[in-house]
């Protein structure tokens, strides 16, 4: 038994199909179907039940303690000979992560910058999109990491929690309210253009609570109607908008890095706030994540709780 066959055995496990295996391993089947069959000789038990008619294959209860282990020690042997190669040669490789547009435009700069300094030889590979396909992308290891809203499904996700942001009111000098404040009442709203982020309902798994159902919420129970004219899926339109004067954009915080030179005024809504969804970092449970990964990690445990978020 050697590290090569346990790692076979892991990708069959996950997989559930000799073929499926192989494609991930990019090797052919017949040479895979062996190693399995000379592992469970030398193990002495069977590790999968096989299902002829559709070619899948059950995994017993000796697999599964023998999944568990073969983890645990190709992580170890992994994880050791990149320790080795860190100490000899530095971190490197390829960073990849995935952001929706608003953290990435607050929480990455900066760590990327920071993280470059002291890793020289890490490339970067970041992808833009919303929660849903942020976590699509994760779940099907195109990237590592990922940077999102809640809900995060807990069973499928690691991650680390990061501090709530508000929802700031985005506006032009036209539809500018309170005059020199840099704050607004939640009242002040009333019968104003608003224009807020969307979810598009039925799209995946992830489906939540938009912007848009925040400030309905928050207005109805502060006595009024919001007057929403617009909606957009992503951030970016709606302060186009609001530069343009259409209305008022109902946005997190952290939008107001997006689009710098703009001109437009960020106030943030009092009596009462309302707040976006928790921000995470997150990563696929289970996966081995690369030594790079791990590392980029270990910038958001330290302070965790603390958002990078310019202050308004």
């Amino acid at each position: 038994m050697d590290i090569r066959q346990l790692k076979y055995f892991i990708a069959i496990a996950e997989e559930g199909k000799i073929l499926k295996a192989a494609q991930r391993l990019n090797i052919s089947q017949p040479p895979l179907s062996k190693q399995l069959m000379l592992l469970e000789e030398e193990l002495g038990v069977k590790l999968f039940n096989r299902q002829n008619q559709n070619q899948r294959l059950i995994i017993t209860n000796e697999g599964k303690l023998f999944y568990q282990r073969s983890k645990k020690i190709v992580e170890l042997v992994e994880g050791t000979v990149e320790e080795f190669k860190e100490l000899s040669e530095g971190v490197r490789g390829t960073l990849s992560i995935g952001s929706i547009p608003t953290l990435g435009a607050t929480l990455l700069p900066k760590r990327i910058r920071n993280f470059q300094k002291q890793y020289p030889n890490v490339q970067f590979q970041v992808f833009e999109g919303d929660p849903n396909r942020i976590k699509e992308l994760v779940a099907n290891r195109i990237v590592e990491l990922g940077l999102v809203r809640h809900p995060v499904n807990n069973q499928l996700f690691d991650m680390i929690e990061l501090s709530e942001e508000p929802i700031v009111a985005a506006m032009s000098e036209k539809w500018n309210i309170g005059e020199n404040r840099d704050y607004i009442t939640l009242s002040e709203l009333e019968g104003k253009p608003l224009m807020c982020i969307i979810t598009p309902k039925g799209t995946s798994a992830y489906n939540h609570s938009s912007v848009t159902d925040r400030v309905v919420a928050a207005c109805l129970q502060n006595g009024f109607e919001p007057n929403i004219i617009g909606e957009s899926s992503a951030i970016t339109p709606l302060l186009n908008w609001a530069h343009y004067d259409i209305g008022i954009a109902m946005v997190p915080r952290s939008a107001m890095n997006i689009m710098p030179n703009s001109g437009l005024l960020f106030k943030e809504i009092r009596e009462p706030s309302i707040m976006t969804h928790q921000p995470a970092l997150i990563w696929l449970k289970g996966n081995n994540l690369s030594l790079v990964s791990q590392r980029f990690i270990e910038t958001f445990q330290v302070g965790a709780s603390n958002l990078d978020l310019d202050t308004i």
